[in-house]
């Protein structure tokens, strides 16, 4: 069968089922598809939390097309390229997506059996970005008209739902759960995180004085939704809710530590294994990136990890973070390793960075982390052009590391990858995108960061002060 007559076939399924017959194998079925305008790559995968369910192929139309025979009525998420957005979906739902790479949740339409959902789904996203956008200016207003202003933008969104109530008879009780907490724990993220906002921004000493009421939506907010827990609006909401704990924790104690502090908060409060596990492997991240930590907080907040996550795969992520972490160490010289150019000519570091201030990053091995590293050292270099940029693949595979290199546009003369494995410097091989600084004196003066991370260009900006 050709792809053009499978896909009129797929079409007429899709209209059949949309009418309602009573055929039971038709209406067993749950469709997703649709078209995708300036593709990034010819395939969409389809995700139920973090598990892979399954991917599809774009046709010479660049249209796709999913069927599953016993989908169960929730949360599922489609990615294409670097993006992803959710669905809500139903046994016997026929839906069908329309959008456009160059503004992706903006140009998102669904049409068939199950759209209303998912177009209000979508259309309470966009608000919500919107919002975020907008808090910023008033993180200065006492708590009173702070209040007000969010109660305005909750409107908007309360609005959208009632004109979606009175055009649409749902007996979804599921999806009404999820269109709440789309609604409502956005504006509640923003008020976990006012009075840290409030200090930050009029530059404060201390906390601002707040009215128990302002927190009184708190009763209605259950810490552990097993039905939400994979969903954007309810893991921002706790992880603003848990953040807001741990800066109340150093208002008590001074000395306590406010990512250490996360930690026993999730531990204390977060019964859920899989966003426990979630919670408290992104603050390890947190920790062993900010050089500000001591060593003893960091050995705290390592015994509390180990002792509570229980997820192994994480766990052996995290012992090899902190290995890695610990070598090379900041103020020591670089160790000179041998590399190799992208020509397979042998070079050794000190050679390559000499005189140099120097920033030197891993290449990861996953495809979108690449890709963003890629438009981070993009940047990087032509706002930094007094300092030396220098790439190293540990993970990628020879071939098509060369060829990423050349269709990126990259210097070639700036690019270098490592031998096969040498125990000695187990520390090159995490597979995670390290960066580390080296003075123009070949001293480190950070062994352990990242190009993303907030501070990092006041590092780099220190550095050239050396």
């Amino acid at each position: 069968m050709n792809l053009l007559l499978k896909y009129k076939l797929l079409l007429i399924s899709l209209l059949i089922i949309s009418g309602c017959v009573s055929d039971k194998n038709l209406t067993d079925n749950t469709y997703f598809g649709g078209k995708i305008i300036n593709p990034k790559s010819n395939k969409v995968f389809f995700y139920e939390g973090s598990e892979l369910l399954d991917s599809a192929k774009l046709n010479e139309k660049n249209k796709f097309i999913f069927k599953f025979d016993s989908l169960k009525v929730g949360l599922y998420t489609f990615e294409h390229g670097r993006e992803f957005q959710y669905i809500f979906l139903e046994p016997t739902d026929s839906l069908l997506l329309r959008l456009n790479t160059w503004d992706f949740d903006e140009s998102l339409v669904y049409s068939g059996k199950g759209s209303e959902r998912n177009n209000l789904l979508i259309n309470i996203f966009l608000e919500n970005e919107k919002e975020d956008k907008l808090v910023y200016q008033y993180y200065s207003l006492n708590d009173s008209l702070f209040e007000n202003k969010l109660d305005s933008l909750l409107q908007l969104k309360k609005i959208l739902y009632k004109h979606y109530k009175e055009d649409v008879i749902d007996n979804s009780t599921l999806f009404e759960e999820f269109i709440n907490a789309a609604i409502y724990l956005p504006i509640y993220k923003k008020k976990e995180a006012y009075p840290y906002r409030n200090k930050m921004v009029l530059k404060y000493d201390s906390y601002p004085h707040m009215s128990p009421l302002f927190y009184k939506y708190r009763k209605n907010v259950d810490l552990n939704n097993e039905n939400l827990q994979d969903f954007y609006a309810y893991q921002e909401y706790i992880r603003a809710y848990l953040f807001h704990l741990s800066y109340e924790g150093q208002i008590i104690d001074k000395n306590n530590n406010i990512k250490v502090n996360f930690i026993e908060s999730t531990i204390d409060h977060i019964r859920i294994d899989r966003l426990k596990n979630k919670f408290l492997y992104e603050a390890m991240w947190d920790i062993f990136l900010d050089e500000k930590i001591n060593t003893a907080e960091k050995e705290k907040a390592s015994k509390l990890f180990f002792d509570n996550c229980n997820d192994q795969s994480l766990t052996q992520i995290v012992e090899g973070l902190i290995k890695a972490s610990e070598s090379p160490k900041k103020g020591s010289n670089l160790p000179n390793i041998e590399l190799y150019s992208i020509a397979d000519e042998k070079i050794r570091v000190d050679d390559i960075i000499k005189d140099n201030n120097t920033v030197i990053y891993f290449w990861p091995r996953r495809l979108r982390q690449i890709e963003n590293l890629a438009k981070r050292v993009n940047y990087l270099e032509k706002r930094y052009p007094e300092i030396k940029f220098i790439g190293i693949n540990s993970k990628i595979i020879d071939y098509n590391w060369k060829a990423f290199v050349k269709s990126n546009n990259f210097n070639s003369i700036n690019q270098f990858r490592l031998d096969k494995k040498s125990n000695e410097n187990d520390w090159l091989y995490i597979d995670y995108s390290r960066t580390i600084i080296v003075d123009k004196n070949g001293i480190i003066q950070n062994g352990f960061t990242h190009l993303s991370i907030p501070k990092f260009e006041k590092q780099l900006k220190k550095l050239n002060k050396h």
